[in-house]
């Protein structure tokens, strides 16, 4: 994820946006630490586990993708105006 947890706490938002924001987060760093995992596997153990955790490492980084991009869609769409 481009954000870091504190970015989302220092952004001016609409009220009540920042648990949606919070959770759509989560999915994307839950997604990225799969694809961490699966890429360490990949790295250390033979060509089954690397066929098979190469396809999780595709699952993971779509889903990080998906959830970036839903969570730059509500921050801008509950971004407050000045």
């Amino acid at each position: 994820m481009k954000q870091e947890f504190k970015d989302l706490l220092s952004r001016d938002l609409k009220i009540n946006s920042l648990p949606i924001s919070s959770k759509i987060f989560d999915i994307g760093r839950s997604a990225e630490s799969i694809a961490k995992l699966a890429q360490q596997r990949v790295d250390e153990d033979g060509d089954c586990a690397k066929i098979h955790c190469s396809n999780i490492i595709d699952w993971m980084n779509d889903i990080v993708e998906q959830a970036q991009k839903a969570l730059d869609l509500h921050l801008q769409e509950n971004k407050l105006s000045k």
